[in-house]
């Protein structure tokens, strides 16, 4: 049996979007809410600029603050593996992905084997999130730097990456007010 924790990142500024999009409400339900609903446990949340308002606004859940969150993504993805170091792999899911849904996320949870270097959501041949990074690629993972995910290490290891097939739901994210609009108008 595989064990797999859970890291929602949060860590970002929000530069495009001009205040903190993951507590902006979409239909009633704060953006980062809708994800953590979507994400199973163990989980953890990596908060950067709005940790103090993440920590308020979700006081049931773990939540580490990157110090080094200006340094960009990278900081907090290692963050959050460094937390699951003992785990055999870690889904890596976005704080801004409100249209995730648990199904997807279990489908992407169950496609996980040992074989796997890592599970990468698909629709139409996108890659999307959240992805599954297996434990052999954390030591590559710590050598990342800047705003960068993991998908350059991916890119290296296609052969021992197992794809699964989605919905769009994988690829889409809120960055801009527009992308708001969009993604309200796909909410039920």
């Amino acid at each position: 049996m595989t064990s797999i924790g859970a890291v929602i990142l949060a860590g970002g500024d929000s530069t495009r979007f001009g205040k903190n999009k993951l507590l902006v409400k979409l239909k009633g339900v704060p953006i980062l809410l809708r994800v953590i609903s979507a994400i199973p446990q163990p989980r953890i949340i990596v908060a950067g600029k709005y940790a103090v308002d993440i920590i308020a606004q979700f006081p049931d859940e773990i939540v580490i603050y990157n110090p080094n969150w200006t340094l960009g993504m990278s900081t907090s993805l290692k963050l959050g593996l460094r937390y699951f170091q003992d785990k055999d792999g870690v889904l890596v899911a976005l704080g801004d992905m409100p249209l995730l849904t648990r199904e997807i996320v279990e489908k992407i949870v169950s496609s996980y084997t040992n074989n796997c270097v890592a599970v990468v959501p698909t629709y139409k041949g996108k890659w999307g999130n959240p992805v599954i990074l297996s434990r052999a690629l954390f030591s590559e993972v710590e050598k990342l730097q800047g705003d960068v995910g993991a998908k350059n290490i991916l890119r290296r290891k296609m052969e021992n990456i197992c794809f699964v097939e989605t919905g769009e739901e994988v690829l889409i994210d809120v960055d801009t007010e527009a992308d708001l609009v969009e993604v309200s108008r796909r909410l039920p």
